[in-house]
């Protein structure tokens, strides 16, 4: 009996790491495709912004119809410094590509040029510490451009 148990072990064990041990220098993998744009707007957007990009009135602007605020000579600046945005556990270039699918998705905008990582990079470097205020500012500059002299 005591045979057929460490012979059970020694193919069960066998089992398991057989395909370990034939990967050989493939394991542990590294190459599992990067998510999407889509993806990663699922992940550490859309529990605030919403699916649909419309947010939350009073707390959480709409991703949709950002024309107007950028057109606002700051506006590009505001979107990759908000702290949601700036602080995302994402590299440079994704964090870029999701700005210009957001853009494209819930805009309509091809925007030229297109955020690039190193854009990206440069600003995500000083998160915005409130953001609402700088958002108001910039809208109010746009009303009044005396407004930010």
């Amino acid at each position: 009996m005591k045979r057929t148990r460490s012979g059970f072990a020694a193919v069960l064990l066998g089992s398991l790491l057989g395909p370990i041990l034939a990967a050989g220098s493939d394991f542990p993998r590294t190459d599992f495709p990067k998510p999407s744009a889509a993806e990663d707007y699922a992940l550490h957007c859309s529990a605030c912004h919403t699916r649909d990009g419309r947010g939350s009135p009073e707390l959480v602007p709409s991703l949709r119809n950002l024309t107007p605020l950028l057109a606002l000579p700051r506006g590009r600046e505001y979107l990759v410094r908000v702290p949601g945005v700036a602080q995302a556990p994402l590299s440079p270039s994704r964090l870029a590509r999701l700005l210009n699918w957001v853009l494209a998705e819930y805009s309509g905008l091809d925007l030229q040029p297109r955020f690039s990582a190193a854009e990206v990079e440069a600003l995500r470097a000083s998160p915005l510490r409130d953001p609402k205020g700088f958002r108001a500012a910039l809208t109010n500059q746009a009303e009044d451009p005396r407004a930010g002299d």
